[in-house]
């Protein structure tokens, strides 16, 4: 992808997660980007594909924030906890009419990235799960791949806006609470301590 690209989706994105995806124009766009609409369809054919190639960057970028996750932690507790708070961040950036305009307006690249995104983090929470088994930080009576799955549909949940109203509670405040629900419903003792340990370092 060309730097002009990079810069576009980069800016939509912003703008996007700012005031939802239907508000934002591809004449808003352009303003933001100190270009004419024309030249900003030389990159996009139409903001259809503007929302799925930023949708596909935003999930490219999440990915590779898993990665670096698992390769950097000190064990499986540290590394769910980064990513947790990787997208409690994020959530914190986004606004709650972002998933509500996916969802209506785009259906079909709602449906595609939740498809990619929950086969990953199903993978990617598989391997975490393992690993926190063979640490001794996880209980060793569960399946890893049956929790995975479990654990993506419950955050497929929290992204429903009719079971978690947005006016109720903050998104991040939600993945804040199903984070600790899922830790404390898997580690062993040595986990529990650990967890612990890690959270008086530094809070979720």
């Amino acid at each position: 992808m060309d730097k002009e690209t990079q810069d576009i989706i980069a800016v939509a994105e912003q703008l996007y997660m700012r005031y939802g995806i239907k508000s934002v124009s591809m004449d808003d766009v352009a303003r933001e980007l100190g270009i004419s609409k024309k030249t900003l369809y030389k990159y996009v054919a139409n903001k259809h594909e503007l929302v799925e190639r930023t949708m596909q960057c935003n999930g490219e970028k999440d990915m590779a924030v898993l990665e670096r996750s698992a390769a950097e932690s000190s064990d499986a507790i540290d590394e769910y906890l980064r990513n947790s708070r990787y997208f409690i961040s994020e959530m914190r950036k986004i606004s709650p009419s972002v998933f509500y305009d996916l969802k209506k307006y785009y259906p079909k690249i709602w449906d595609q990235q939740m498809v990619l995104h929950a086969e990953y983090f199903v993978e990617d929470l598989s391997r975490n799960i393992e690993r926190g088994i063979r640490e001794g930080l996880y209980r060793d009576d569960i399946n890893p791949k049956v929790i995975a799955r479990i654990y993506a549909q419950t955050v497929m949940a929290i992204a429903d806006s009719s079971i978690f109203p947005a006016q109720k509670l903050s998104i991040d405040r939600i993945i804040h609470q199903h984070a600790l629900y899922h830790l404390n419903g898997i580690v062993s003792e040595a986990g529990r301590e650990r967890l612990h340990d890690h959270l008086n370092q530094k809070e979720l």
